[in-house]
């Protein structure tokens, strides 16, 4: 069965987030932390809409994976038109198709990148999805002494 997904290295995440507006944390990819704040705010960007997160890794290299749509070969057929735009507004891109390698328990993937190339996606740890909710949350009293150190301004359009 074919799905849809974008994997960030967790380099590639922050900058992404970054460039999005996302304020909380220091950017940078030696910390959780941060990694979090990043999938974190893009998760619930795309939401609505079927998302699923996962902490993964790519060709062995760590990052996070953004499953999106219905598991349908035809991308038009697998996203709404509303979560198709954020998607594109979020990642500038198509998300790459990927297809679950047999006796896996679903936890390997071949991804087929735009290049021709096939690659190893691993899933290492389910992080959020849209029915199930996001699994480590950032609670109000945390977000409220994180924007309250240092005198930091870290509101966000796009974590609000």
């Amino acid at each position: 069965m074919v799905h849809w997904v974008y994997f960030l290295y967790d380099e590639e995440i922050l900058s992404l987030y970054k460039k999005q507006g996302g304020k909380l944390g220091t950017f940078n990819p030696r910390v959780p932390r941060d990694i979090q704040h990043a999938r974190r705010g893009i998760y619930q960007y795309l939401l609505p809409g079927l998302v699923q997160v996962w902490y993964a890794s790519l060709d062995n290299k760590d990052g996070i994976a953004f499953f999106v749509g219905k598991p349908l070969r035809d991308p038009r057929e697998a996203f709404k038109r509303d979560l198709a735009g954020r998607c594109y507004k979020m990642f500038g891109r198509s998300p790459d198709r990927c297809k679950a390698i047999p006796n896996s328990l679903d936890l390997k993937w071949d991804l087929f990148l735009r290049d021709r190339t096939i690659h190893r996606l691993e899933l290492v740890e389910f992080l959020a999805s849209d029915q199930e909710g996001d699994m480590y949350p950032l609670t109000p009293e945390a977000y409220a002494l994180m924007t309250s150190n240092n005198n930091q301004q870290t509101t966000s359009s796009m974590t609000q």
